[in-house]
């Protein structure tokens, strides 16, 4: 009788569904798809492994609900593994098909074996979507006769998709959160117009951004970056009253129809892949605000498409066969950190553009040109990181703060983030109190040189609980330190686990550890 039936097939495809909800981190994720597909059709090993930019990983190796050793994992049918890999086809091996290996495969035992690619799909520059084989899904068979019938066959097709397509959704939401862990390191905040404005240092630009507010006509912003350019984007949109507010990142790709169909949108067949019809940025801010941050970043082509919106109200999807464009009436809000003067000079950006964008131009401050605002700044954004209760600056750190020795050529975002870890060093040096002095900020000129921190010292405290957890936040505060520097350098190698061990000068298993240790197994 045979192991597989149609009612079993649905009942184990819910299965690994159901796990691909109820497992958040990849790895465990992986075992159970493993666990799963060995056990329905009685394999005696599980293999997936996936491929890197050097090399092929193992990632899961079980046998029987347990994981394999690497002897054991090595004992595979490795070419049929490698088959698969370069075909992107199933691949299927039995004695009775008389392949040149056969000897070899009997060595290990094996009377069956079947490997099937993880496959996922990519819209490649041209906007068609693009096959690529991320690894194999493999099962074999040793302990009696076994022949792979093609409903069997077929399943482990299908769980070869579901598993690569739930590795897939991991590492985009991996890449979701890293995205929204740089946003909170930028400081970006949504933050009241009336609060924005209210620094001594805002004067020079209050009554613009004021008289602003209200009307039709696009605002565009300007100023180094980390000046607040988004932030106050934001304010000016909600302070309109217009919903909703919609905001695009303009630069990710330079392709036209990657960027029509991100603005505009595309209708369903207007290329390959566009299985859907897709609702654009501009149309989702129909009848309210569409915030553009980093303009100049918009390839030309894209700039004369941004102009016929602009100047008409009017834009054609991809694909759309209609006589008449769509309209939509839409205040938009432009942001760039670069110098368009110099962008239009050399010919980079339209000039037509600029001044139908520019109806009102805001030029927001660099943080050393107001440094009068400094310690105010640094007393908000340490009342606003904890539980709102305030914290006194000493008079030496709000005078060093706003020194001229002190450039901040990152601006509000780098006080944000120096004003971040000297709260995480004053917590530590003393829990429960709410002054921070110069000896907490890492500032420039010399100023702000770490003191030893009474952790160090050799004989601890009289009050031990508060000493343990003192120590307790150091311990997390290097934690989360190292697990942010190791969430940067894994995204500049794209997740390649040997080219991030090299860069950081470890080996890779010891990095493999430790991001186990840290929760990033799972986002690589």
């Amino acid at each position: 009788m045979p192991l597989l039936t149609h009612e079993a097939t649905w009942g184990k495809l819910k299965a690994l569904v159901d796990h691909l909800a109820s497992h958040r981190e990849t790895t465990a994720f992986l075992d159970v798809c493993v666990d799963t597909v060995a056990e329905l059709m009685g394999a005696s090993h599980g293999l997936i492994t996936l491929r890197t930019d050097d090399a092929r990983v193992v990632m899961s190796a079980r046998s029987g609900g347990r994981p394999l050793d690497a002897s054991e994992a090595s004992s595979v049918a490795m070419s049929i593994i490698d088959e698969a890999f370069a075909s992107g086809q199933c691949t299927v091996w039995e004695p009775t098909g008389g392949a040149a290996s056969s000897e070899s495969f009997h060595e290990l035992g094996l009377v069956a074996a079947l490997a099937a690619p993880l496959t996922s799909y990519r819209a490649g520059l041209d906007g068609r979507p693009t096959r690529r084989v991320r690894g194999v899904l493999y099962v074999d068979f040793r302990a009696t006769v076994k022949v792979i019938d093609p409903l069997e066959r077929e399943f482990v097709e299908v769980a070869a998709i579901i598993i690569a397509t739930a590795i897939e959704q991991r590492e985009r939401l991996a890449r979701t959160e890293a995205a929204l862990a740089d946003a909170e390191t930028e400081g970006v905040r949504i933050m009241s117009l009336e609060d924005l404005l209210r620094p001594d240092g805002m004067a020079a630009v209050r009554r613009d951004v004021l008289a602003s507010v209200h009307g039709d006509d696009p605002i565009l912003i300007t100023g180094e970056s980390g000046t607040g350019k988004t932030a106050l984007a934001r304010a000016l949109a909600n302070a309109s009253g217009r919903t909703p507010v919609v905001r695009a990142v303009l630069g990710s790709s330079d392709d036209l129809n990657t960027i029509t169909s991100e603005l505009f949108g595309h209708e369903r067949g207007s290329f390959s892949g566009a299985v859907s019809k897709r609702i654009g940025l501009v149309e989702q801010a129909a009848g309210g605000v569409i915030i553009l941050d980093e303009i100049l970043n918009l390839p030309a082509p894209a700039q004369q498409l941004l102009l016929d919106f602009v100047q008409f109200g009017t834009y054609r999807p991809l694909g759309w066969s209609r006589r008449e464009p769509k309209r939509a009436k839409v205040r938009i809000i432009a942001a760039t950190n670069g110098d368009l003067e110099a962008a239009m000079a050399a010919g980079r950006f339209r000039q037509d553009l600029y001044y139908r964008l520019a109806g009102s131009t805001i030029e927001l401050p660099a943080l050393r040109a107001r440094r009068q605002d400094i310690p105010e700044l640094c007393a908000q954004l340490l009342s606003e990181s904890t539980d709102g209760a305030p914290w006194r600056l000493t008079v030496d750190l709000r005078r060093a703060l706003s020194a001229p020795a002190q450039q901040w050529k990152g601006n509000i975002r780098q006080l944000a983030l120096a004003t971040r870890q000297a709260r995480r060093r004053a917590e530590i040096d003393a829990p429960g109190a709410r002054t921070i002095d110069v000896s907490h900020f890492t500032l420039e000129g010399g100023v702000g040189t770490r003191r030893p921190s009474p952790l160090l010292s050799e004989s601890p405290p009289a009050d031990l609980a508060g000493h343990y957890r003192a120590i307790q936040a150091a311990r997390q505060e290097l934690e989360a330190r190292e697990r942010t520097l190791m969430k940067r350098a894994l995204s500049d190698h794209k997740g390649n686990v040997a080219a991030t061990a090299r860069t950081l000068g470890m080996a890779r298993t010891t990095l493999a550890s430790r991001l186990d240790a840290l929760g990033l197994r799972g986002r690589r």
